[in-house]
């Protein structure tokens, strides 16, 4: 068991608490993401306008250095602060506090592409072969109220009683996230969402919940609890399978609460481009894949 001592031990903390990620993450992500934002800032400018000549050197701006970027668009990402309060943090207007978030945010996600942290993404899912058991949930995000009542209720979620977007999720044992779906409005059921996905399971169990009724009949090798009907309680057999399916999901219940580290995703988005809110949660995705990924159980001394 790894041992560090007390003040290595607060000083990581500190670090962790506002970035999301402890050292040794971060500059694994650091070392890929320095050459993506260099070649990047050499080609074009903070508008995303195409220079007119290769810049050798990285050009004066406003957050110097790739430590210092990356440290921008994580704490933004960890925190969600308001613009006004982020640009009094790194000393810029909040206009240019756009302009960086719009620049930084696809090349973060290059990087992690890179490292092979992405999930899949989109309305085509291929499992891969050493994935024996496959867990399925959908969660939800809070997203700011549409002035448009048309747009209202097509965010309202009954089960939530709140405006949000919806995101399905596959996960394995190990809680790693294998896809991501784009983002559905809050009205829509999570069995709707599903059919609106093309699966290849090979020969992966599939454990679900009961808000994906009706899939056991499309595949045989999925596990969904038995529903309590009314007036006819469940016999112990069936109760303890539905215990046996709910320790398994769990695992998928922990790889939200990974992503949900992020109060980009956990409280309301001010994002407005749905484009924007999908490309944060691939982003939280992978930084959850990569925490669980390198992550190792840190015993404490006392």
């Amino acid at each position: 068991m790894k041992k560090i001592n007390q003040r290595v031990q607060e000083a990581e903390s500190k670090f962790r608490l506002l970035r999301g990620l402890n050292l040794v993450e971060y500059e694994k992500l650091l070392h890929e993401f320095d050459l993506l934002i260099r070649r990047k800032l050499s080609l074009y400018t903070l508008k995303v306008k195409r220079r007119k000549r290769f810049m050798l050197n990285e050009p004066p701006n406003s957050l110097g250095g790739s430590r210092k970027k990356l440290d921008f668009i994580l704490m933004y990402l960890k925190e969600n602060p308001n613009q006004h309060y982020h640009a009094h943090l790194f000393g810029m207007c909040q206009s240019k506090v756009s302009e960086w978030i719009s620049f930084i945010l696809p090349v973060l996600e290059e990087t992690l592409k890179k490292l092979s942290f992405m999930p899949q993404y989109g309305t085509h899912f291929v499992a891969d072969k050493s994935d024996s058991d496959l867990l399925i949930d959908v969660t939800e995000r809070i997203v700011p109220r549409r002035t448009d009542h048309e747009a209202q209720k097509e965010e309202y979620s009954g089960k939530k009683k709140m405006h949000t977007i919806k995101n399905l999720a596959v996960t394995n044992n190990s809680g790693i996230i294998r896809f991501i779906s784009e983002s559905y409005f809050g009205k829509i059921h999570d069995k709707a969402i599903w059919d609106d996905i093309e699966f290849q399971f090979n020969d992966s169990t599939l454990f679900v919940d009961l808000g994906f009724k009706g899939v056991e009949k499309e595949y045989v090798s999925v596990r969904i609890p038995h529903k309590k009907r009314k007036l006819k309680e469940l016999n112990n057999e069936q109760k303890n399978e539905n215990k046996e399916i709910g320790r398994k999901r769990i695992t998928v219940e922990h790889a939200f609460g990974g992503v949900k580290i992020l109060k980009i995703i956990r409280d309301k988005i001010r994002l407005k481009l749905y484009e924007k809110r999908d490309q944060v949660f691939r982003i939280a995705s992978a930084l959850h894949n990569l925490r669980l990924t390198m992550r190792e159980p840190i015993l404490n001394e006392s």
